[in-house]
């Protein structure tokens, strides 16, 4: 007989008769976390009447396919300007697993951090100065806890807001919009 099928004999022998383990294997799952608008598209335009420009009321943002384990949200529109200062425009957290969006003109669902336009725990349209598109994000982060924040809702920053949700965050949807100014 071949040495090299006796060899190849011999490891498959070996190897048929060592104990096997089962290994816990993450299926991933064939759905994705996305947001969407009934008002615009992701990389669409934001309509007027969520800015300055038009009625400044908040838009609308919906979820779905949340990651398993999901107990809270939050969502984040901000925008950062040429001067790298970020602009945050809406910050809401505390909104409950059972809630999947936030309607147009929202101020009852979860709690409102503050906006760094005004300063108020609000929504406050964008009024971007200077010529050309702005690129707006809106993300939505879905958490396995309600942050723990440690300041009064009149404090919540963006900053204090990411860094209390880092290690609570399954997943996020993000979408990305543009306006420019009349």
């Amino acid at each position: 007989m071949n040495p090299i099928k006796i060899i190849a004999l011999l490891i498959v022998g070996f190897l048929s008769s060592c104990k096997t383990e089962t290994i816990d294997t993450v299926v991933p799952t064939t759905n994705t976390f996305t947001a969407e608008s009934s008002a615009f598209t992701n990389k669409g335009t934001l309509p007027a009447k969520y800015t300055c420009d038009g009625s400044s009321i908040s838009p609308p943002i919906a979820w779905k396919d949340a990651p398993t384990g999901t107990k809270s949200y939050a969502v984040i529109m901000h925008h950062i300007p040429p001067t790298g200062d970020k602009h945050v425009y809406m910050l809401v957290y505390n909104i409950s697993n059972s809630v999947s969006s936030l309607t147009e003109k929202t101020s009852n669902v979860g709690l409102f951090g503050i906006n760094t336009v005004n300063g108020k725990t609000e929504y406050t349209p964008p009024c971007s100065q200077g010529p050309g598109a702005k690129l707006y994000v809106l993300t939505v982060y879905a958490l396995s806890a309600e942050p723990v924040l440690g300041v009064a809702q009149s404090k919540v920053t963006m900053d204090i807001l990411l860094d209390s949700i880092s290690k609570t965050t399954l997943g996020t949807a993000v979408m990305n919009v543009n306006y420019t100014r009349p």
